[in-house]
């Protein structure tokens, strides 16, 4: 499979595009003062104050800087468990007759109460119509952003509680 070239040309353009949106947001932060060298709006101290005026202490930062970091820690937990308990992102693991891979294609869930046993028996259905009892689930992984999250928050929390 032959890559057009303008592909690699296209991936620098956006790549380059992206760097110089962050590079202008930076500029924009930097002469509001955010980082603290120029003095303007943005600057630590007129944010503490600010904060402060409105009633807010070290332990409120704590405490939502602490819910932050639960939630960016555990919030794909939460999403894999009931996609899983609801059936979804779940694919076929049937491998068809002469092939060395498995099916793969999406499934549906469905129940229903065996004559032999009496209990509920759970088995799912393929668009190929592979009927299995079994299914292999995809969970959803963290990114790159969200352990940015939790991390920048780990460490602003401990920051904050060692300023304390």
């Amino acid at each position: 499979m032959a890559v057009p070239h303008n592909v690699s040309a296209r991936n620098r353009l956006q790549s380059f595009g992206l760097t110089m949106i962050v590079m202008g947001a930076c500029f924009i932060f930097y002469y509001l003062g955010l980082f603290g060298t120029v003095e303007g709006p943005l600057t630590p101290a007129r944010i503490g104050t600010a904060l402060s005026a409105l009633g807010m202490t070290q332990c409120h930062v704590i405490v939502i800087l602490l819910s932050i970091l639960i939630a960016a820690v555990s919030w794909n937990w939460i999403f894999n468990l009931t996609s899983l308990l609801a059936g979804h992102r779940m694919t076929c693991t049937a491998r068809p007759e002469g092939a060395d891979r498995v099916c793969g294609a999406p499934v549906k869930r469905t129940s229903h109460v065996s004559k032999r046993s009496g209990r509920r028996v759970v088995f799912y259905v393929c668009a190929c119509g592979h009927k299995r009892p079994e299914a292999h689930f995809h969970p959803l992984k963290k990114g790159t952003v969200s352990n940015t999250i939790w991390l920048a928050c780990l460490i602003f929390m401990i920051i904050a509680v060692l300023g304390a």
